[in-house]
């Protein structure tokens, strides 16, 4: 039972919590409602602070009941690490997983709240972050549930819940490191290096091996095979975070978007380049790829051999109308020569 309501946990905050690694606008707000009408608003989706080892930090989360009742609503923290390659959160539910990251014993219980029709109540956050911290990243998210008062008792209320993100950074001499795990081109979900078409999507796989979230920026400079340059193509354009010890996938296409009408043809490099951290350290690979329009290619040489073929046909048949013409021509009369005179 317990894992089960725990999966049920997990699949309603899931909606809330995808790309909500990325730093968000603090004044934005995230609503989940269930089919029972017991709806939550909440700002802002993503909390990032930042703290000296030993320093008590606080924040304010924002709740509003657009529900058609009164709601309770209760509360709780819980460790999230990186669950996959798009940066879609696991939260860690079970007590038994233990977030080298988490700041659950750091934060102070949050009170269970009353919320009236409509009504919006800020919640203080209080995070007291030990002195013997480590400089880094720590990570937690808040979760509120909502039921109405007819559901208190001890019977489980399967509400679904919504939660923001708390994104810790303690200050210090962080250990930034990035490595490039792969870089690579593909088209509809197969890499490759030779291309009928654009469009392609290029794609990055970045491992964080430190110990504080990044968020790297890039650019992928596109060159022929003459060495003009034809695109450039960002990375990271919307910002999103590598948490520590994960690895985070990034996709840029090469469509119209970026080459215009464009039609390209032979054989093409990529350039990347990649900046993250304070130091702005560097990841650089370069890859090559060829757009060959092969099926096209294909129907012309077709349409040249056709071609050559009625005309040497036609030629032949000409030649032999011509030779049969002649054949058929009067001998020209033959001249007699004159005999002189001796």
């Amino acid at each position: 039972m317990k894992k089960q309501n725990s999966l049920l946990i997990s699949l309603a905050v899931i909606s809330v919590l995808l790309g909500s690694i990325a730093y968000l606008s603090p004044v934005k707000a995230i609503t989940n409602a269930t089919e029972t009408g017991q709806a939550l608003e909440i700002s802002p989706p993503v909390v990032n602070l930042v703290a000296n080892p030993g320093q008590t930090v606080k924040a304010q989360i924002s709740l509003r009941n657009i529900s058609s009742g009164t709601l309770i609503v209760s509360n709780q923290i819980n460790d999230f690490v990186a669950g996959g390659e798009d940066g879609t959160p696991k939260l860690l539910l079970d007590d038994t997983e233990i977030s080298p990251y988490s700041i659950k014993s750091w934060t102070n219980p949050l009170s269970e709240v009353t919320l009236t029709k409509s009504q919006l109540k800020s919640l203080p956050v209080t995070i007291k972050v030990p002195a013997n911290a480590s400089p880094g990243g720590y990570y937690g998210v808040i979760r509120f549930t909502g039921r109405a008062p007819t559901l208190t008792g001890t019977g489980v209320s399967l509400s679904a819940s919504l939660g923001s993100l708390i994104m810790l950074k303690v200050n210090g001499t962080a250990k930034e490191k990035l490595s490039l795990v792969e870089f690579g081109v593909s088209q509809n979900g197969k890499i490759g290096t030779i291309f009928e078409e654009t469009p392609i999507t290029f794609f990055q796989r970045l491992k964080n091996e430190g110990n504080i979230h990044e968020q790297p920026s890039g650019l992928i400079t596109i060159t022929d095979m003459f060495g003009k340059k034809i695109a450039n193509v960002n990375v990271n354009n919307n910002p999103h975070n590598i948490l520590p010890s994960s690895i985070r996938r990034f996709e840029e296409p090469l469509d119209k978007a970026t080459i215009g009408d464009k039609m390209l043809f032979g054989k093409y490099t990529a350039d990347l380049k990649i900046t993250y951290g304070d130091n702005k350290d560097i990841l650089t690979k370069s890859l090559t790829f060829w757009i060959i329009p092969y099926k096209l290619i294909g129907i012309l040489i077709v349409l040249i051999i056709a071609v050559v073929t009625i005309l040497v046909f036609f030629i032949k048949r000409y030649n032999r109308f011509i030779i049969g013409k002649a054949q058929k021509s009067p001998k020209a009369p033959k001249v007699k020569k004159s005999k002189s005179k001796k």
